[in-house]
C-alpha cells in the first residue's frame, strides 16, 4: 500500500483509521489540514457533511461503494471503499481510495486509469456487465475465486457461475425494483464446486447513457463453516444443558431464573411459569444465604465458585446439592451467571453415616483394651487404638503414633525381627493367632501378650496388616498361682485320701473287731438271765436288760458303721440293671414289713441302667425303708416310685405321705449319726440316709428331700446316664 500512489486509508468497522500510505498522508494534510494518526475517526478528518453521507453510504453498502463527495465549487472528492480479506476469506478492515476530480472532468482517463487499478487490485471478484448478463470486464480476484479467465468469462453467462435457484430470481427481481441487491446466493468454479457467496450488484448509467451492471462477489466459505461450527457448538450446548442429568440454569445479576432445564426445574418444584417468576436466594435454606450470596456475587464478577449448600424446593422438599457457578459473557460483559447443580443428598447421607460409623467404630476400638495397631506394606503405623498409643507407646494422641515403624520404638534386632515377622504374614497372606509373645513398653515393663496378625489388602491392591495384641500377665500371673495352689491341692487331696483310706481302714477294724466282744457279752449276759433269773430281784432283771439292749444297739450301731465304711470301697462290676425289677425284689425283701402296715405301693415307669447293682439295691432298700419306718399314725402308708429322664441323667423320685421334715432339718438328714426323733419313737442309727447320700456321690449324682411337715415327704437323687 505504500508504493501505491493513490491515496488509501485502511479503516475498521467504527470508521477508526489503521494504516495509511504516505500519498494519503499528504492529501489529508494538503486538502483538510489534518494529521493523520491510528484510531483517529473519519469525522476528524472530513468535514460533517462528507462524514455524515460517508457513513450512511458505508452502511447501506456494508463497505463496498463508488462515490463522489462535493468538495468544494470546482472539486468533487471521489471515494472508492471495498473491503479487505485475511487469508482466511474473512472482512479484517476496509480499503479507502481518495481522488479530487473536477466537476466538469469525472470521467477523465486518468480518472479511468485510477478506477481501473483500484478494481484491478482489489481483493473482491468485481464484475462489470450488461445487465442483461454479458461479462464486459472482471478483475483478477475474479479469476481467482471462480478459476475462470477474462476470455472465459466473456463466453459465460450469469447462470455458468451462479447458481440458478429461488434465490437468485429473488435476488434479481430486487434488482430490477430498486436497482440494486445484496443477497448470499450459491457460486459455481470451473471445477463445478459450489461455494456460498455474498453478491452486492448495483445498476447505474455509465457517461454514454448506457446501463451496466458492477458486481461485487465475497466468498463467504470460510464464515459459513464458522457459522455451522458456531451452530453445532449452539446445539451440542443446548443438548448439554436440556439433558444433562444436573440441574443446569442461569439467572441474572439480580438472581432472577432466566433459563433451566427438567432437572432444575424438579429441585425447583413448580411449573415453569413459577420457575421464571422465581428468584433463587429464597430457594436457599436461611442458615445458607449469606454465604451463598457473597459466592454467587463472586461469580457474578468472573470467578469460578464451587460450592455445597441446602436448597428447599417451593414444595419444601430439602436437598444438598454440589453446585458450580460461573459468568455468562455477552459482547465481552458479565450479564448473569451459569450454574450446575449436583443433588448430593444421598451422598451427605452415606458420608454422615459413615463418619457416626467410624466414630462408632473409634469409639469401640479406643475403649478395648487390648492393643490394635494397622501397618502399611512399609510397616508403618496407619491406625491405632487408645491402649496402643496411650499405655504402650506412651503417646498423647494417634496422631502421634502414626506414621512410625517397629525401628521407632523397638532395640534394632528385634525392631528387624519384628518387620520380618510381619513381612512373611502380608505375603504368604496366612494369619497369627493367639501367638504367645513378650513385649516391654515405653517404661520397660515386661508383659505377657497374645499377638494376631491379620493380613488384608487396600487401595490399589497395597498390603498391610493389622495386629491385635492381649495383655495376658495378669491370667499368666493367676495361672501359676493357680498352678502353684493345684500342686498343694494335690499334695493335699494325696494326704487326705491317705488319711481317709486310713480312716475307713481303721472303722472297718474297728468295727468288724468290736463285734466279737459284744457278742460275747451279749452272749453271756442271755446265759446270766436264763441261769439266774430265777435267783434275781427286779433291779438285777432291770439291769440285765439294760446291759443286753446297750449291747444290742452297740452292735448295730458297728454293722451300720461297717456297711457305711464300705460303700465305694467294694468292686463291683457295672451292669444292664431293670431297676423296676430291682425295686421289686427290694419290695419282696420288706413284704413283712409292707403288709404289717398295710402299705399301698405305686411303681411308674422306671429305665434301665448300666449301673452298679448292689450299691443300687441298698439305696433302693433304705429309702424303701425309711418311707415305711416314718409313716403316720393316722393314714395308710401310700409310697411311689418314679423316674423321669433329663439331658445326660436320670431323676428318681420316692414319695410318702409320712410325718414329714421340718424345714431347719432337711439338711442334716444325711449327716451321719445325726437323728430326729427318739429311739423309743423309732428304731435306727442315722447312718441309712448317710449312706444313700455316700452311695449316690458314689455314682457322681445328687441326693435332695422335698418335705412338708405332717404330710409326706419326696426323696430325688440322681444317677448319670453314662456311668
Amino acid at each position: 500500500m505504500k508504493k501505491c500512489t493513490t491515496p488509501v486509508l485502511k479503516i475498521n468497522e467504527a470508521y477508526k483509521i489503521l494504516t495509511w500510505n504516505s500519498s494519503a498522508e499528504n492529501f489529508v494534510r494538503e486538502n483538510f489540514n489534518k494529521r493523520l494518526a491510528t484510531q483517529l475517526g473519519i469525522s476528524k478528518v472530513f468535514s460533517s457533511e462528507i462524514s455524515k453521507r460517508f457513513k450512511s453510504d458505508f452502511t447501506s453498502g456494508e463497505g463496498i461503494f463508488h462515490k463522489l463527495y462535493s468538495f468544494s465549487e470546482s472539486e468533487n472528492l471521489k471515494i472508492l471503499c471495498s473491503p479487505c480479506l485475511n487469508e482466511n476469506g474473512d472482512v479484517e478492515a476496509f480499503s479507502i481510495c481518495l481522488e479530487l476530480v473536477d466537476k466538469n472532468d469525472a470521467v477523465s482517463p486518468e480518472n479511468i486509469i485510477q478506477a481501473k487499478n483500484v478494481v484491478e487490485n482489489s481483493s473482491l471478484a468485481i464484475f462489470l456487465s450488461d445487465p442483461n448478463g454479458p461479462v464486459i470486464e472482471v478483475n483478477k480476484a475474479a479469476c481467482r475465486m471462480f478459476g475462470y479467465t477474462f476470455e472465459e468469462f466473456k463466453r459465460l453467462s450469469r447462470e455458468d457461475i451462479i447458481l440458478k435457484n429461488a434465490n437468485l430470481k429473488n435476488a434479481l427481481n430486487q434488482r430490477n425494483l430498486v436497482g440494486e441487491l445484496r443477497h448470499e446466493l450459491t457460486g459455481i468454479k470451473k471445477n463445478g464446486e459450489n461455494f456460498p457467496c455474498e453478491v452486492h450488484s448495483v445498476i447505474y448509467t455509465n457517461h454514454n447513457g448506457e446501463q451496466r451492471t458492477s458486481t461485487a462477489i465475497i466468498d463467504i466459505s470460510a464464515r459459513k463453516n464458522q457459522e455451522i461450527i458456531a451452530e453445532n457448538s449452539m446445539q451440542a450446548f443446548q443438548s448439554l444443558f436440556d439433558y444433562n442429568p444436573d440441574a443446569v440454569y442461569s439467572f441474572d445479576l439480580k438472581g432472577n431464573f432466566i433459563d433451566f432445564n427438567e432437572t432444575a426445574l424438579e429441585f425447583i418444584e413448580g411449573t415453569k411459569e413459577n420457575a421464571k417468576a422465581a428468584n433463587f436466594l429464597p430457594l436457599i435454606a436461611p442458615e445458607d444465604r449469606e454465604r451463598v450470596l457473597n459466592i454467587s456475587l463472586k461469580a457474578a464478577s468472573g470467578e469460578i465458585q464451587r460450592y455445597q449448600t441446602n436448597f428447599i424446593g417451593l414444595k419444601g422438599t430439602r436437598r444438598v446439592l454440589d453446585v458450580t457457578n460461573f459468568p455468562i459473557y455477552v459482547n465481552r460483559k458479565i450479564t448473569g451467571v451459569y450454574g450446575i447443580a449436583k443433588d448430593i443428598t444421598r451422598q451427605v447421607e452415606i458420608e454422615q453415616k459413615l463418619r457416626e460409623e467410624r466414630n462408632m467404630f473409634r469409639a469401640i476400638i479406643d475403649y478395648i483394651p487390648d492393643h490394635i495397631f494397622v501397618v502399611n506394606q512399609y510397616h508403618e503405623i496407619i491406625l491405632t487404638n487408645y491402649a496402643f498409643y496411650n499405655n504402650y507407646l506412651g503417646t498423647e494422641t494417634e496422631e502421634n503414633s502414626l506414621g512410625l515403624t517397629p525401628k521407632d520404638f523397638f532395640p534394632e534386632q528385634e525392631a528387624l525381627e519384628i518387620i520380618d515377622d510381619n513381612t512373611w504374614v502380608m505375603n504368604s497372606g496366612v494369619p497369627i493367632i493367639n501367638r504367645e509373645d513378650i513385649i516391654s513398653d515405653f517404661n520397660d515393663k515386661i508383659d505377657y501378650t497374645l499377638l494376631t496378625k491379620v493380613p488384608f489388602k487396600f487401595g490399589d491392591n497395597k498390603k498391610g496388616l493389622v495386629g491385635i495384641s492381649r495383655n495376658i500377665t495378669e491370667i499368666k500371673q493367676k495361672e501359676e498361682a493357680l498352678e502353684l495352689l493345684n500342686r498343694e491341692l494335690k499334695k493335699h487331696t494325696e494326704e487326705l485320701a491317705l488319711s481317709n483310706k486310713e480312716l475307713e481302714q481303721f472303722a472297718y477294724i474297728a468295727s468288724h473287731d468290736l463285734q466279737e466282744p459284744l457278742r460275747m457279752v451279749t452272749s453271756f449276759l442271755t446265759q446270766l438271765k436264763k441261769k439266774y433269773s430265777d435267783q434275781l430281784d427286779e433291779k438285777a432283771q432291770q439291769y440285765i436288760y439294760f446291759a443286753h439292749d446297750g449291747a444290742t444297739r452297740m452292735r448295730q450301731i458297728i454293722l451300720d458303721l461297717l456297711e457305711y465304711s464300705r460303700v465305694g470301697r467294694g468292686e463291683y462290676q457295672v451292669v444292664e440293671v431293670n431297676t423296676k425289677d430291682l425295686v421289686s425284689e427290694v419290695l419282696l425283701l420288706q413284704k413283712r414289713c409292707i403288709e404289717a402296715q398295710n402299705a399301698e405301693i405305686k411303681l411308674g415307669e422306671l429305665p434301665d441302667l448300666k449301673v452298679e447293682e448292689l450299691p443300687l439295691k441298698q439305696l433302693f432298700s433304705n429309702l424303701i425303708g425309711n418311707a415305711l419306718k416314718y409313716h403316720s399314725k393316722d393314714r395308710r402308708p401310700v409310697i411311689e416310685i418314679s423316674a423321669e429322664e433329663k439331658d445326660v441323667y436320670w431323676e428318681f423320685k420316692i414319695n410318702d405321705n409320712g410325718i414329714g421334715i421340718e424345714e431347719e432339718f432337711k439338711e442334716k438328714i444325711f449327716v451321719i449319726f445325726q437323728r430326729l426323733h427318739h429311739r423309743d419313737e423309732y428304731e435306727g442309727t442315722g447312718i441309712g440316709l448317710a449312706i444313700c447320700k455316700k452311695i449316690v456321690d458314689h455314682f457322681g449324682g445328687e441326693i435332695w428331700v422335698e418335705s412338708a411337715y405332717g404330710k409326706g415327704s419326696s426323696f430325688y437323687f440322681t444317677i448319670p446316664k453314662q456311668f
